[in-house]
């Protein structure tokens, strides 16, 4: 896994308001407010996700190959697709999949970013992105919801 500045950094103000709240008696509200930043910076994410695929550009590609991990549980198409500008991409699908969805050397509508050609997605599949961001938030608003709870009953 790629931990980059962005992860140390929420790791640091996360330590900090468990702290600061725990010292002060509030440990259930700091980690509600955890869960409110966090929903919000993936709001962000989701925001500039949507804006990078609103500027995608559809092509026809063809799927060449998979590339599998852990024996095969995760798979990732390999699709090679020639953009607007006549140049040649051969590139794998950066989420993963249980399962070989497309055919072998079929083609497959794709659309790609213009500005990093490299990265396609399935325009039937956007919702790739997506599934663990709301997953989170849903499950951490359950699991915030019960903490009020708690909260509130003491």
């Amino acid at each position: 896994m790629k931990v980059d500045i962005t992860d140390i950094i929420w790791a640091v103000v996360s330590m900090f308001i468990v702290c600061y709240s725990y010292s002060h008696g509030w440990l259930i509200y700091g980690l509600i407010l955890i869960y409110v930043i966090m929903t919000l910076l993936f709001f962000m994410h989701i925001a500039s996700i949507r804006a990078r695929l609103s500027r995608s550009k559809a092509v026809y590609g063809k799927v060449v190959d998979y590339h599998e991990r852990d024996k095969g549980a995760h798979v990732y198409p390999i699709v090679t697709y020639t953009t607007e500008e006549d140049r040649d991409i051969t590139s794998t699908y950066t989420v993963e999949d249980n399962k070989m969805r497309y055919e072998l050397h079929s083609d497959v509508m794709i659309c790609y970013d213009p500005e990093d050609p490299m990265f396609f997605y399935f325009p039937d599949r956007e919702s790739d992105f997506f599934r663990t961001y709301t997953r989170s938030i849903a499950i951490g608003g359950v699991i915030s919801v019960i903490l009020l709870i708690i909260a509130q009953t003491r």
